[in-house]
């Protein structure tokens, strides 16, 4: 009986983990979070449910995580394999557990399936605004990476794409799959935006890893453009710019005390863009995060080497995400 070691470094099987690396599921959860805070911004409760609306919310997940942003994933470190030799020599491309024809045929599989689940799911909702919203979501990705248009050489288009890409559109799908209400009201068209230039912010730090790389082939990303502390100021510009538009839109809509509770997870969040603009690359976090399997399993060692602040960042910035899930569930009455 041959022993789980030999079965984990099976040929097939480590194949298949070459073209999930590919994939890279880390990407997914900040599309899926964006989703599921959409879908809970709606007022939709558990006991609303119907066996469509839980065939719609499995569709919709397949869709936003494994098939677009693995996509977007997927094709990026095709076009970018020359940038990733650089950056990141561990991905699959550059160290040679995937081939070129490989990578082409895992990017073309998963956007046909991609195409193949948004039109199942115009089909069982009629609507073609599902159709627009998942089109546009594979075109960015395309766009974000592939020749002709490259979005990613040009620093605010590429971010800009991003926040669009992963965080606007899933938001939007949400509200239009379980909304009762027709099209988009304008609380979820603010809520998007706000989660939209929270991803720019990310996408910008995320950069720095980099930036190397970026240099070297000319790429003007905000880092390479702006410098580092230019590009973090940049980035916390879009992350606090979404906290304050998250704290107007509840005050609008009458969710006052919700609006003060933003205002309080603004004041931490400030402290720590302070405390990394100072010592952007302090790694003690980071250290701690890489004596950890779990924390090993999601952060590769040439992303914590170039540029350890942006896990801290990225910590830090997910306070507005506290202040989302804790707003639309009050709004809703989830608490009582």
């Amino acid at each position: 009986m041959p022993s789980s070691d030999a079965a984990a470094t099976s040929p097939l099987l480590q194949t298949l983990l070459n073209h999930v690396q590919l994939l890279d599921p880390v990407t997914w959860l900040g599309p899926w979070q964006c989703f599921c805070c959409g879908v809970l911004a709606t007022g939709l409760r558990l006991s609303d449910l119907t066996l469509l609306d839980g065939v719609k919310f499995f569709l919709a997940c397949g869709l936003i995580g494994p098939l677009l942003t693995g996509f977007s994933q997927s094709i990026n470190d095709y076009f970018d394999r020359h940038l990733d030799a650089i950056n990141d020599p561990e991905r699959p491309i550059p160290s040679g557990r995937i081939s070129l024809s490989a990578a082409r045929a895992n990017f073309t599989l998963t956007g046909l399936l991609a195409l193949g689940n948004m039109s199942l799911l115009y089909v069982i909702t009629g609507s073609l605004l599902i159709l627009i919203l998942g089109i546009a979501g594979l075109f960015l990705a395309y766009a974000y990476s592939a020749p002709g248009f490259r979005l990613k050489e040009n620093g605010w288009l590429g971010t800009t794409s991003v926040g669009i890409g992963y965080c606007l559109v899933p938001w939007l799908l949400a509200a239009h799959l379980f909304s009762r209400e027709p099209g988009f009201p304008s609380f979820h068209l603010a809520l998007g935006v706000v989660n939209a230039l929270v991803a720019m912010g990310l996408i910008t730090m995320n950069d720095f890893k980099s930036i190397e790389g970026d240099r070297k082939n000319n790429l003007r990303t905000l880092p390479v453009l702006y410098g580092e502390r230019g590009a973090m100021l940049i980035a916390f510009a879009e992350i606090n710019l979404a906290q304050v538009i998250f704290v107007i839109t509840c005050l609008l809509f009458g969710y006052v005390t919700i609006g003060w509770l933003g205002i309080a997870f603004f004041v931490p969040q400030l402290v720590q863009q302070v405390q990394l603009y100072r010592a952007p690359n302090d790694s003690r976090l980071l250290e701690s995060i890489g004596r950890n399997a779990a924390g090993r399993s999601l952060v590769s060692q040439s992303q914590s080497g170039a540029h350890p602040g942006f896990i801290r960042f990225l910590v830090g910035s997910n306070l507005l995400t506290v202040t989302a899930l804790t707003a639309v569930s009050i709004v809703h009455g989830y608490w009582h």
